[in-house]
């Protein structure tokens, strides 16, 4: 990458998760919080959900959405359809791993 700018970090593990509703079972989100990167335009993000347990039973721990240049939200539900709440998340220490790009 020439000229561009490259930001990586984590999420504290366990911490920030929220409950929401979802038609296809009940899951958690997080928004995560890039400002250290000092972004002028909103970077490509890759994102990965990691912790300690139980990340083999999920959906959406890569997907970034309402992406800016301050940061992003995953949405995270189990693929069997069982609610997931944010206790679940702080009890399997899941946090997210992200890189960001600005080119």
């Amino acid at each position: 990458m020439t000229n561009g700018k490259l930001v990586s970090g984590r999420t504290v593990p366990g911490e920030g998760w929220v409950a929401y509703p979802d038609r296809n079972g009940d899951g958690v989100y997080l928004d995560v919080d890039t400002s250290e990167g000092k972004f002028t335009t909103t970077p490509a993000y890759i994102a990965a959900l990691t912790g300690d347990d139980r990340m083999w039973m999920t959906t959406g721990g890569n997907t970034v959405y309402a992406a800016t240049p301050t940061g992003f939200r995953i949405y995270v539900r189990r693929v069997d359809r069982q609610a997931i709440d944010p206790e679940y998340a702080a009890k399997n220490g899941w946090h997210i791993a992200w890189i960001a790009a600005e080119v």
